[in-house]
């Protein structure tokens, strides 16, 4: 028989509701995962070989949390910032804030952004709402090679570990991961969230270059440099959906 594909769309009825959801196959999975996003609904993720029988059981018993995640997140979530984005806005960054000011140039007149005194200055020659909001976020991911580098190398002294490069990018489902090869790969939205929570993350993903799997070794390593990682997990899968302008 041919292999299925990795991911299919299917249907249950739960008490008086038809839900559609997203099996996805992954090898990586070591036990049935339920997510719910904004967009996406529910995404219900197994190892091979799990039986349609066996998702649709837990399903059953995890419906109330089933249907309360959907209809949390059936409405666009609001921004972190919970107002406009334009000249006065205050945005998070990396666990402090800073208030927005805006600076209209020239055509053709580029100038730098900068950073100081708790304020984020930017020139634009055009200040539409999306090239505010390109430049801006262009402007956090540079910000973030330097902040996830000194992260890194902060809690790196405590574990001791060999890594190699950092990158930035825009993940849609992970906030951070790590490779084989050792290279961190970390989600600039984190910088809106609290310290607490990107440390969290970057301790994450260092542990990883010890134990490559969520073991109870791995979590044990988490803890040890991250006490509260329970608290930061919980943040993120309430208020990750926000972390956008």
């Amino acid at each position: 028989m041919p292999t299925p594909p990795p991911v299919r769309q299917r249907a249950i009825s739960l008490g008086d509701t038809t839900i559609t959801y997203r099996h996805r196959i992954s090898r990586r999975a070591r036990r049935l995962r339920f997510e719910v996003r904004p967009g996406n609904g529910l995404e219900v993720t197994t190892p091979p070989g799990v039986s349609v029988a066996r998702i649709e059981a837990v399903m059953r018993e995890k419906t109330q949390w089933i249907t309360t995640m959907l209809v949390r997140y059936a409405r666009p979530p609001q921004s972190v910032i919970g107002a406009p984005l334009q000249s006065g806005a205050i945005l998070p960054f990396a666990g402090g804030h800073l208030r927005l000011i805006l600076e209209t140039t020239r055509t053709g007149k580029r100038k730098n952004s900068m950073m100081e005194e708790g304020e984020l200055r930017l020139y634009l020659a055009s200040p539409t709402p999306q090239a505010l909001q390109d430049t801006i976020e262009m402007w956090y991911r540079r910000q973030g090679r330097r902040v996830f580098a000194e992260r890194v190398a902060y809690w790196n002294t405590q574990f001791g570990f060999s890594y190699g490069r950092i990158a930035i990018r825009d993940q849609k489902s992970r906030w951070g991961s790590c490779s084989r090869q050792g290279n961190l790969n970390f989600n600039w939205r984190l910088l809106l969230a609290p310290l607490a929570v990107l440390d969290y993350i970057v301790i994450h993903e260092l542990a990883h270059l010890k134990e490559g799997n969520h073991s109870p070794h791995f979590w044990a390593l988490v803890a040890e440099k991250c006490p509260g990682y329970c608290e930061q997990r919980t943040w993120l899968r309430q208020h990750g959906p926000e972390l956008h302008f």
